[in-house]
């Protein structure tokens, strides 16, 4: 569904109720805010975004956007992007966009959150990166590690998700935002509450220790499971029939009660690595999805223009923040994703990430936490599942292998296989 002059609306690919905003009233924010008359002109669309241009009514550019989020997620997502941009701007050479307004509250009269910032020039690296040079993406590539290595410099005694302090102009650690506290996965309610609801908070943090952030996904959605085992028993039944779903639900909460347990030493409070620099803040940012375009560059010099696209950053474990883009892993490896071309290229622009990597003094200990994050990085990439996912005996199995590993190698991940 798509724009009229008056009102826009989200179609959530037919899943869900659609939801409409007033696109009249964005109109008149603009033209408030920048004090002249405005188009606006429709950038891109996702399920859960729009992005409009914004232009003086001559046509002539303002260099800004207006990007409309969708009442599918809570208002503190919006708000912590907002955030965690604003403090990766303040603390780090990192080029992110200027954040000029924002408006959390979906009551408005828009009839959604928005924020209007600057309009990032540069083309996303995702356009065109099997057409680029090697020389090109190696330049970008550097530029990534660099970056990389100052995100990977900012710590905190605490995890959650960044927000503004409302009393001064600080930086506060409050609420994780994830998937698994989002109103809506994929657009579908499980439940037709509010977005979040109160019982559901304190499992959201902050969070003052590694076991407490590592356990809030599997702890909320075993608190949903009391509270609506029948919905719980209605979703395992589109697989499974009646008697079979309910010993799945069963299976499902055994083995979820098994990795919180799971959670406390593997590798719970431990410090990774134990050398750490900052022992009193183990905590460091974390982007939850950083693909090719979240990378605007210039194609011609490969000189990176921006970095785009905070939502659902956190503030995680340090072992859980070294990381290697994973456009750069092989294709095989369990950290990679689709993107980034063939294996015999990645490994050339990974070779070319951890040279400009070993030339900062940081890289000991950021290689130290990769290394030995990996193993921990393959639970915490389970963590978000829902019962039907942990309903399972190979994921039994596989919690219980590492519950009898932990007693014996305190602080060390099972060396991983393919068993899942």
């Amino acid at each position: 569904m798509g724009d009229d002059d008056q009102m826009s609306t989200f179609s959530y690919d037919g899943d869900g109720e659609p939801d409409s905003f007033n696109l009249a009233e964005l109109q008149s924010v603009v033209d408030l805010y920048f004090l002249t008359s405005c188009k606006l002109e429709k950038l891109a669309e996702g399920g859960y975004h729009k992005v409009y241009n914004i232009l003086r009514s001559d046509g002539a550019s303002l260099d800004a956007v207006v990007r409309v989020a969708s009442p599918a997620f809570p208002k503190d997502k919006l708000e912590s992007e907002v955030a965690t941009c604003k403090m990766i701007a303040a603390f780090t050479n990192i080029p992110v966009p200027r954040i000029y307004a924002w408006n959390s509250d979906a009551s408005n009269p828009v009839g959604a959150e928005y924020m209007i910032l600057d309009k990032v020039k540069g083309t996303p690296a995702s356009h065109s990166w099997g057409d680029l040079s090697e020389e090109i993406k190696k330049t970008v590539v550097s530029q990534v590690a660099r970056y990389f290595l100052e995100m990977f410099s900012l710590r905190f005694e605490s995890a959650g998700s960044l927000y503004l302090s409302p009393l001064s102009p600080q930086f506060l650690v409050g609420p994780i935002i994830s998937t698994s506290f989002y109103r809506a996965l994929d657009g579908v309610v499980r439940v037709p509450d509010p977005p979040i609801s109160k019982k559901v908070d304190p499992n959201r943090g902050p969070f003052f220790t590694a076991t407490e952030y590592l356990s809030s996904n599997l702890q909320a959605e075993i608190e949903f499971i009391s509270n609506h085992r029948s919905v719980i028993l209605s979703e395992l039944q589109e697989c499974y029939p009646t008697q079979l779903a309910e010993s799945r639900l069963e299976l499902g909460e055994r083995v979820m009660r098994k990795a919180i347990e799971l959670c406390s030493v593997y590798p719970g409070d431990t410090l990774i690595p134990s050398n750490i620099t900052t022992p009193q803040r183990p905590f460091s940012l974390k982007l939850d999805d950083f693909r090719l375009s979240n990378v605007m560059i210039d194609t011609d010099s490969g000189r990176i223009t921006g970095f785009i696209d905070f939502e659902a950053a956190t503030i995680a474990p340090l072992w859980e923040c070294a990381v290697i883009p994973r456009w750069l892993q092989d294709a095989d490896d369990p950290e990679s994703s689709y993107e980034g071309g063939t294996s015999e290229e990645r490994n050339v622009l990974r070779a070319t990430f951890l040279s400009v990597m070993e030339g900062s003094a940081r890289y000991p200990e950021w290689r130290e936490a990769y290394d030995m994050g990996r193993p921990f990085r393959r639970l915490t990439d389970m963590l978000c599942f829902q019962i039907n996912v942990w309903a399972s005996n190979d994921h039994d199995i596989w919690v219980d292998k590492r519950l009898e590993w932990a007693k014996t190698h305190p602080g060390i991940g099972l060396p991983e296989t393919d068993e899942l």
